[in-house]
Parts: C-alpha cells; structure tokens; sequence
C-alpha cells in the first residue's frame, strides 16, 4: 500500500497542472520501488524538472578555422636596406634605388636656378666685372616606374625631363693692327633648350645583387646672338672697325647606353656606373671645333656606401675621358655622401662634389668646382615631398697667356628643387 501511495503522489506531481514535470515513467518507478529505494530517495530522483527543449543549451559547433597556406612569396633581403629612402625614385636619384612597394610610382618635379653671378677678367688681374642673373633655367622632370613582381625587385622605368636655359655673357679681347691697339668688347646671349628621356630595366640577379641597363635619349637646340663693338685702346673711342651682331644655331640629337650594378652586404653597398663615349654620325658644328662628335667622354665610376639604421656615409671616385673631338676636359670627381634616417617619416640626402678638369688640348680650359647637393624627404598619407638645393662653384684656371686675361674666372649658381612622389 505503501509503494502505490508514492506511485500515486508521483503521478499527480508530474502532472502539468502542478507545472512540474517528471523524468521518471511509470515503469521506471516500479522498477525503483522494486530495487528498495525509499520514498525520498526516488522524489529526488523524479521530482527534477524537465528542460525545455527550446531552453537546452544548443551543442556549440566550432567553425573550421581556415587552412593557411605557406607564402610562396621569399622575403627579399633587399627589403632590409629600403623604407623611406625607397620613396626617392631611382631614375631622378644617382643610384639604382628598387622600389619596397609594388605599386606602380609616379614622380614630379620641378627646377629652377634662383640665383647666378659670374665674374670675368677685364684689365688682368686688377678688376673683375660681376654678372649678376647671368644663368637662368627652368626645369621639369616626369618619372614613372613599376616593380613586376613581389617576390623580387625586377622593375621598368621611365623619365622625361626638359628645360629651358638663358645665358647672358659679356667680355673682351685685344687686337693690335698697323700698331694701333684695339679691342673688341662683345656680349653673347643664349637659348639653350634640352629635352632627355630615359628607358630603364632593372634585373633582381639575387638577393643581394641587382643589373640596371637604360637606353637614353638627348635632344639639343641651341640658339646664340653676338653683338661685338670695336674701340680703340688708347682713347676709348670708336675703332672705326667692323661692328655689328650675328647669330648661331644649331640642332643635335644623340642616343646612348649606360649600365649600373649594385651590390648590397651587410653594411656595405657598391655602386658601379659606365657608360661609353657619347658620339654622333650626323654632322655637328655645336662646339669650338665643329667636328661630327658630340657629348661627353667615357664615364666609369664606383661609390660605397656604409649603411647603418639611422646614418649612410659614402665616398664615389669617378673619372671621364675626355671626347677629343668637343670642347671638354677630362674630369675626375670625388664624392662624399651623407644621409640621415633618424624619423621613419623624414630623410636628409646629402653629397658634396669636388671635381677637378684638366683640358688636354688647347682649346680646353681646366677648371675646378665644388657642388653641394642637399634633399630633404617628407613622407605623408598621400606620398612623398622632397626639397632639394644645389649650390655649384666653378673656378677656372689662369692659362697665363695674353688672351687669357679677359677669361671668365668664376661662376656661382644656385638652383632649387621641388618634388613629389606618389603611388598610383
């Protein structure tokens, strides 16, 4: 009688009208009170509520992570020796410079001298007559280059510049007829315009090693007026001999070749340039000695470059042979470079040039000249900006000779740049 009470009571709890429910059926009751539980024994085990299924905490599926692949893209030790400084451009800098980036880079610029004066030799070496303004120029540079692949710096580029050059000069020299002493006073002014556009491949060859060759092509005219007026030396007045004006043009175009390597180690970098003597097949009168041959000597030169995370120093040694055939000396440049990457966002370039140019055959005058070249680099969101000025000195050297007297002597010229890189 007891078991069918406990049976009883049970039923009547799981009813829903009690708002409880049992785990336990009928049958799994009986089996209970036939295994000797007690009463209390199976309430507590049959009294729990049961869950609804809506309220059953749903099994947590986890989502298949994604299976990532291995980058078949090598780092390129390359990489380490770019940031900022890979933001410059390659063909408007001296050294081959890879772009870190894969985009496609365009560069701007925009030159123009502010500043010249020139001092001639009149009376010897008792007076210089200053020429203030005497060179004035306007440059503009366009530059487009694009890696073609990520996993090495294999890239082409591609530069056009032009500029527009006036040139005012006034002198003298000295002319002695019948024992009468004359001389000749004259002023030349020339327009001097120059169109260059240059086709650059650069080959990654490993990974600390790279192979630039380009193809470069020059446009010439120039453009030249010649006022002379004839004086007695003695009085000062007019000679009487022939005065008047003349002109001169002429036109050259001329293409070459030229190739730079680059070898990066751990701390170094070499730089290598050349490229041949620059000649022509079309008949050219646009020099002194109005042969067929234009441009400039052989180039061969080398620059190391000792990198560090905030400092690069480097010192260039390069010697042109002179092209015998133009009015040019032959040069030897020494180069002394200074960069400083103290801020991710901002870069100083700087080098100092010192050339001495000895002329070979008479009708070359050597001369020396210092060059200093200073850039600063701003990174921005948008791209890059860059300011660069360029201040030069040329000195020319006394010949010693009666008609060296009135030679030009000394120029100065001060030129200023402006810059902009950006990634398409």
């Amino acid at each position: 009688m007891k078991h069918l009470l406990i049976l009883i009571s049970l039923i009547l709890l799981s009813s829903p009208l009690f708002g409880q429910s049992s785990e336990c059926t009928r049958i799994q009751i009986g089996k209970m009170i036939k295994l000797g539980l007690s009463e209390s024994e199976i309430l507590e085990v049959c009294r729990n509520p049961t869950i609804k299924s809506e309220d059953k905490t749903k099994p947590v599926v986890e989502e298949p992570k994604p299976v990532v692949e291995e980058s078949k893209i090598k780092p390129i030790k390359y990489s380490d020796k770019l940031g900022i400084r890979s933001n410059e451009g390659n063909l408007s800098t001296i050294f081959l410079n890879p772009p870190k980036v894969t985009d496609t880079r365009l560069y701007f610029g925009l030159g123009q001298v502010i500043y010249s004066i020139l001092y001639n030799k009149f009376e010897g070496d008792k007076t210089l007559f200053s020429q203030p303004d005497f060179y004035k120029s306007t440059n503009i540079f366009l530059g487009i280059d694009n890696r073609l692949f990520d996993d090495n710096l294999h890239y082409i580029s591609f530069s056009y510049s032009t500029s527009d050059t006036k040139i005012n000069l006034r002198s003298r020299y000295d002319y002695t007829e019948n024992n009468v002493n004359y001389y000749n006073q004259f002023e030349i002014e020339g327009n001097y315009n120059e169109e260059l556009m240059t086709f650059e491949y650069i080959h990654h060859l490993s990974e600390t090693f790279i192979l630039g060759i380009s193809y470069n092509s020059t446009s010439l005219k120039y453009s030249y007026k010649y006022d002379n007026q004839w004086w007695n030396s003695d009085t000062n007045s007019s000679s009487g001999l022939n005065s008047g004006s003349s002109k001169y043009e002429s036109k050259h175009d001329y293409t070459y070749q030229r190739v730079r390597l680059q070898k990066v180690t751990d701390n170094l970098r070499f730089d290598f340039d050349y490229h041949p003597e620059v000649t022509s097949k079309e008949n050219y009168s646009g020099d002194y000695t109005e042969e067929s041959t234009t441009g400039f000597g052989r180039l061969l030169g080398l620059n190391v470059t000792k990198l560090a995370n905030k400092n690069d120093i480097s010192f260039g040694y390069y010697k042109e042979n002179e092209n015998t055939d133009t009015f040019d000396p032959e040069n030897i440049l020494y180069r002394f470079g200074y960069n400083n990457y103290s801020y991710s966002y901002l870069v100083f370039k700087g080098t100092i040039d010192y050339k001495q140019s000895e002329g070979i055959t008479s009708s070359v005058n050597p001369y020396t000249s210092i060059t200093i070249d200073g850039t600063v680099l701003a990174k921005v969101e948008t791209g890059t900006f860059s300011i660069n000025f360029e201040y030069a000195n040329i000195k020319e050297e006394d010949l010693g000779d009666s008609s060296d007297k009135y030679r030009v002597d000394e120029t100065f010229v001060n030129i200023i740049n402006l810059g902009f890189i950006t990634n398409l």
